[in-house]
């Protein structure tokens, strides 16, 4: 690479206006003549270049990648692989690959670390759980005392899946006989398994954001029908639509702008307002983070396979809601008896019940106490880890204890030296106390050093960009909008407004039609009424021409009948002297030439080559003799 670079340096370094003799460079630098000529002529670029263009990011883009993941570090927000992924799709505008994360990482493994956990045995992944626990409440902690919070600036955010027809598994009650027959240990249900999606976000003062519903939907399009039971003067909720029915990037930033910062802007005031969410991959990209970032929202995340016991939506309202969904489904089905099948149509009438039941604020509050966020309480939570440490004391206590493996070594010893019963009242709290001095070091080591942590483990969903309908457009953000209550009623007078400009639009058609009609009947019997005119002209015509021609008929009879009255005088034979008349010949008159020329003139008839056409002389008893005098 280094000679070929030499020698496009050498033709390039070449006096203007002389040509160039590359064959002689590629000998001198001891290069392909045809490999040096692409490149000189711009053919080809080097292998750097190539690579460049068939990797997902450049070499330029993946150092800005490494500093933001640097920043993000410092923040306490190092990404997942998933979220790896959405930053390298939304620098580059390219798909990444399934192991495209991982390739990344290992070619930069000298700017960026990834640390993944191996198998470990009951008792150190609990202490494991017990230690990343503690990293996060520091790490919460230390954020709404910065940033002096109260519980209205404090909400946690999650989505909830729904298959439409599908309730969950409760206990029911069964005749011993049918039960042990078989046949009948399953109860009814609909069947149907459409999704739909809520997200739900509360707050630590015991109120709940207005619920928001992603339907599935192929088209991607809100049917009005679907919100036949939902009145936006009384009820509060959002809508949108994906085609698996769950969320994706565009939706989860959707719900940011639309939703989140709308509804909790004016209760922060000038505030900061801390939203604590999973690391699900359609909720934390780019643009979503720099969104928070703008508008004074704290963002953090749960760690991973955590939500169970540390989010507040996971812990105390999610699974009632669940129950609650059940019981309103197995009621239809009761009431129905099976025969009427449960729709998309429904369903906003039996979630909405369910969400009033579930979603109070002696259920909030009691979440956000559980998992210590509110009061906030991290021992609530880290004491049920330490209790099941000292309820057991065995050999295999060095590995459940919250300080980090490589320290625990040196630490044990040191309480074995000091304390003789290691499993004393008194020994349990030097351990506590040590694991918390060590979680405070470690949060500074992490915040120094930049250490990359795995916070959340997502499943990346698929990018199905659909644009929402009922009316409105949504040209950007990928076509994702979340349809408000106004919104809602603003689409429903839009398809009002849109089905009565169709009637009429429809009317005028038809009406448009029908003087189509009529006018190709008028012009149908005009067209009739010409060919009548045309018909009596050329009658008219003909007729004219056969009296034409008939009178020319009796015109040439009567030229012919002169003609021949003509020849027939001229054909007489000369009448006899009288003896008794005695004429002198010097008294006979002479007669002119011209005068007798002109009074016997005859008309000759000639055919088409100019031949004149003597007709047959016929001498007739009643021919009158000429009188002739002679002198």
């Amino acid at each position: 690479m280094a000679s070929m670079e030499l020698a496009l340096a050498a033709l390039h370094s070449a006096d203007p206006g002389e040509k160039p003799n590359i064959s002689l460079v590629a000998r001198t630098y001891g290069v392909s003549q045809s490999g040096l000529y692409k490149r000189f002529h711009g053919v080809t670029g080097s292998k750097e270049e190539q690579y460049d263009k068939q990797r997902i990011l450049t070499t330029t883009q993946s150092r800005a990648l490494i500093k933001w993941i640097n920043q993000l570090t410092e923040r306490g927000l190092p990404p997942t692989n998933s979220m790896l992924a959405n930053f390298a799709r939304e620098i580059s505008g390219k798909e990444p690959g399934k192991n495209w994360a991982s390739r990344w990482l290992k070619a930069h493994s000298d700017k960026v670390i990834s640390r993944y956990s191996t198998g470990l045995d009951s008792d150190r992944k609990k202490a494991d759980s017990a230690y990343k626990y503690a990293l996060y409440f520091e790490l919460i902690g230390r954020k709404i005392r910065e940033y002096n919070l109260g519980p209205e600036q404090i909400y946690n955010m999650d989505e909830k899946g729904f298959m439409l027809g599908v309730s969950t598994k409760r206990k029911r009650i069964f005749t011993r006989r049918k039960y042990e027959q078989g046949g009948y240990k399953q109860h009814l249900q609909d069947g149907n398994r459409e999704w739909i999606t809520t997200i739900g976000c509360i707050c630590a003062n015991g109120t709940a954001l207005a619920p928001s519903l992603i339907y599935m939907a192929k088209s991607g399009f809100i049917q009005d029908s679907w919100l036949q039971d939902y009145d936006p003067q009384t009820q509060r909720c959002f809508f949108a639509a994906s085609e698996s029915g769950w969320t994706n990037n565009d939706i989860g930033y959707r719900w940011l702008v639309d939703v989140f910062d709308k509804e909790t802007k004016s209760q922060a005031s000038r505030g900061w307002r801390l939203l604590i969410l999973d690391g699900h991959g359609s909720h934390v990209t780019m643009k979503f983070i720099e969104y928070c970032d703008s508008n004074r929202i704290l963002l953090a995340i749960f760690p991973a396979h955590a939500t169970h016991t540390l989010q507040p939506l996971d812990v105390a309202l999610f699974s009632p809601l669940s129950n609650a969904y059940t019981k309103q489904l197995d009621d239809f089905i009761r009431d129905s008896q099976g025969f009427t099948r449960l729709t998309k149509r429904d369903f906003f009438r039996l979630f909405w019940a369910s969400w009033n039941e579930v979603f109070i604020s002696k259920n909030i509050n009691s979440a956000f106490r559980t998992t210590g966020l509110y009061p906030f309480d991290p021992e609530i939570v880290i004491n049920k880890f330490n209790k099941k440490i000292t309820s057991r004391p065995s050999s295999s206590e060095s590995g459940a204890s919250i300080i980090p493996p490589e320290d625990w070594r040196r630490l044990e010893k040191l309480v074995k030296t000091v304390v003789n019963n290691i499993y004393d009242e008194k020994a349990v709290q030097l351990r506590e106390t040590v694991s918390h001095l060590s979680t405070q070091l470690t949060l500074l080591q992490n915040e120094k050093q930049g250490l990359k942590r795995a916070l959340i483990n997502a499943k990346k969903p698929k990018n199905k960009k659909q644009p929402l309908l009922l009316g409105l457009p949504s040209e950007q953000d990928g076509g994702a909008l979340f349809m408000s209550p106004t919104k809602v009623q603003q689409a429903r007078d839009i398809i009002s407004q849109k089905n009565d400009e169709a009637a009429q639009k429809q009317a005028h058609k038809d009406d448009k039609k029908l003087q189509q009609q009529l006018k190709k009947q008028a012009k149908e019997a005009e067209k009739v009424k010409r060919a009548q005119i045309r018909q009596e002209k050329r009658e008219q015509r003909e007729q004219e021409a056969a009296e034409k021609q008939r009178l020319k008929d009796e015109q040439e009879l009567a030229k012919l009948a002169d003609l021949q009255l003509q020849n027939d005088v001229i054909s007489t034979p000369k009448a006899s002297k009288k003896p008794t008349e005695q004429i002198s010949r010097q008294a006979k008159p002479r007669v002119q030439p011209e005068a007798h020329v002109e009074d016997n003139e005859v008309v000759v008839t000639t055919n088409r080559r100019g031949r004149a056409i003597r007709p047959p002389i016929r001498h007739s008893l009643f021919s009158a003799t000429p009188e002739i005098h002679y002198i």
